[in-house]
């Protein structure tokens, strides 16, 4: 449901997956969703229309979009990349050995995390693989990013800030339990 905070009335019912929702975001006027169906929908935010369909190939965990690119984190370990204007892909990549549950993007990296414990980085636009983050000892289930860094939070209870540049561990976060 896309829901008027001010009024708290439903705007719009998004309905369309048939199955789990594991993934939402807002991106600028659409709103971008991932789910168990195995598709990446984008929304219209405006009017609640589904704009465009991609079927991701396997479960979406996660998604992420920057400009004219779509990011899905799939359950069978491999982040696809897609044209946001068609909905063809771009990218497939295999790194990861475990099922990828979190993704973020912006217009230098790509991350990923995943049940391996590893966040990787991706250089955008060529998504090679620039380094591999290691550290967690429990599955990845955040990534973010901001400017030279990198934050993941993990099933280890642990929230950990890198250096995107370098790939350095700066601080380790363990206030959750």
């Amino acid at each position: 449901f896309l829901i008027d905070l001010a009024t708290a009335s439903v705007l719009h019912a998004l309905q369309g997956h048939t199955s789990s929702v594991q993934s939402v975001i807002f991106d600028g006027d659409e709103i971008i969703s991932g789910s168990q169906d195995q598709t990446v929908r984008v929304w219209d935010k405006i009017s609640g229309r589904e704009t465009l369909r991609i079927d991701a190939g396997a479960r979406v965990w996660s998604v992420a979009a920057h400009e004219n690119l779509l990011v899905a984190g799939l359950r069978n370990s491999t982040v696809r990349v897609f044209d946001r204007a068609s909905g063809g892909p771009r990218h497939v990549l295999t790194e990861a050995t475990d099922e990828v549950n979190a993704v973020a993007i912006d217009g230098q990296r790509m991350v990923s995390g995943s049940d391996d414990k590893k966040v990787r980085v991706y250089a955008v636009p060529s998504f090679q693989l620039v380094r591999v983050l290691e550290g967690h000892t429990g599955t990845v289930r955040s990534v973010a990013l901001e400017g030279d860094r990198i934050v993941s939070g993990s099933g280890d209870n642990t929230v950990r800030l890198w250096d995107a540049r370098s790939g350095d561990a700066l601080h380790v976060l363990q206030g959750h339990s």
